[in-house]
C-alpha cells in the first residue's frame, strides 16, 4: 500500500514544486530543477523496492545509456519549437528520442563511456543553443492539473510495466526526459516558444548533476550497496550542481572583483595626491 501511494505521489509533487519554482522564478531555475534526478532517482527507488537491488542495477545501467538521447531530444525540441508548434515540436522530439536510443544500446557502452558522451552532448546542446524569435507571453494558465496527472501516469506504468519488459526497456523509458517534455511542451502551449527555451535550457544545465549521480548510482548498486548507492547519488549530484552554479557566477565575480580593484586603486591614488597637496 505504501509502495502504490509512493508511486502515485512522488512525481506529481516535484512537477506541483516545479511549476511553482517556473512561476516565482522564471523558466530557467524552473528548468534548472527538473534537470537534476529528482524523478529518475525516486523511480529507480521504487524499482529497487519492487524488483530488487540487481535488477534496479542493470535498469539504471541502461538509463545511462539512454540519457545520451535526452540531450539530443531536448535540443531537437528547442530547435523546433523556434519555427514550428508544440505538437509537432513534441513529435519531433519523441522520434528523435526512439531513433537516437535505439542506435546507443545497439552500441552497448559501459556506464563510464555513456556517461562521458552523455556529459559531452549536453555541452555542445548548451553551446549550440538555437536563439527564439517569437515574442514571450508572460501571462499563462500554468495548467498544473494536467501536469500531475500526466506525471503520475508516467511514474506509475514505468513501474509497473518494469517487471515485464525487463530492465532495459525499463531503463530507456525512464532515461526520457518525459517530465522536461511534458513542461516544455504546455509551457510552449500557454507562453510561446521562448519561455519553453528557456525552460529547456535550464534542464540541460541540470543534467550535468543527473548525469553523474546515474553514473554513482549505478557503480554502486552494482555494488550491492542500495542504500549507500542513493545516498551517495543524491551528494554526487548537489556538489556536481553547486559545481555548475560556480562557473556560472564566475564571469559575474571576476568583473566585480576588477571593478573593485580599480575603485581601490582609484581611491588610493586620490587619497595619496590629497596627501602630497
Amino acid at each position: 500500500m505504501i509502495l502504490l501511494i509512493l508511486r502515485v505521489v512522488i512525481a506529481p509533487l516535484i512537477v506541483v514544486i516545479a511549476t511553482l519554482v517556473q512561476r516565482r522564478f522564471g523558466h530557467a531555475v524552473s528548468g534548472l530543477m527538473v534537470g537534476l534526478p529528482l524523478t529518475s532517482l525516486p523511480l529507480l527507488w521504487l524499482v529497487a523496492l519492487a524488483h530488487g537491488t540487481s535488477f534496479a542495477a542493470s535498469m539504471s545501467g541502461a538509463t545511462i545509456s539512454g540519457t545520451i538521447a535526452q540531450a539530443v531530444v531536448i535540443w531537437v525540441y528547442a530547435h523546433l519549437a523556434t519555427r514550428r508548434s508544440p505538437v509537432v515540436s513534441l513529435l519531433g522530439a519523441l522520434s528523435v528520442f526512439v531513433v537516437t536510443a535505439g542506435a546507443t544500446q545497439l552500441l552497448h557502452p559501459s556506464a563510464l563511456a555513456a556517461a562521458v558522451v552523455a556529459g559531452a552532448s549536453f555541452a555542445i546542446a548548451l553551446h549550440q543553443w538555437p536563439e527564439t524569435t517569437s515574442t514571450p507571453l508572460e501571462q499563462g494558465r500554468y495548467r498544473l492539473t494536467l501536469r500531475i496527472v500526466l506525471a503520475a501516469a508516467f511514474t506509475v506504468t514505468v513501474v509497473a510495466l518494469a517487471g515485464r519488459i525487463g530492465p532495459a526497456l525499463s531503463g530507456l523509458a525512464a532515461a526520457l526526459p518525459i517530465m522536461s517534455l511534458i513542461m516544455a511542451f504546455i509551457t510552449h502551449q500557454e507562453l510561446g516558444a521562448d519561455a519553453a527555451s528557456r525552460f529547456l535550457k535550464g534542464v540541460t544545465r541540470g543534467s550535468f548533476a543527473y548525469v553523474v549521480s546515474i553514473l554513482v548510482l549505478t557503480e554502486m548498486l552494482y555494488a550491492r550497496q542500495v542504500g549507500l548507492a542513493f545516498l551517495l547519488s543524491i551528494v554526487s549530484a548537489l556538489v556536481v550542481q553547486l559545481a555548475i552554479q560556480s562557473l556560472g557566477t564566475l564571469p559575474t565575480l571576476v568583473q566585480s572583483w576588477r571593478v573593485s580593484i580599480r575603485v581601490t586603486i582609484a581611491d588610493f591614488a586620490r587619497h595619496h595626491g590629497t596627501s602630497r597637496v
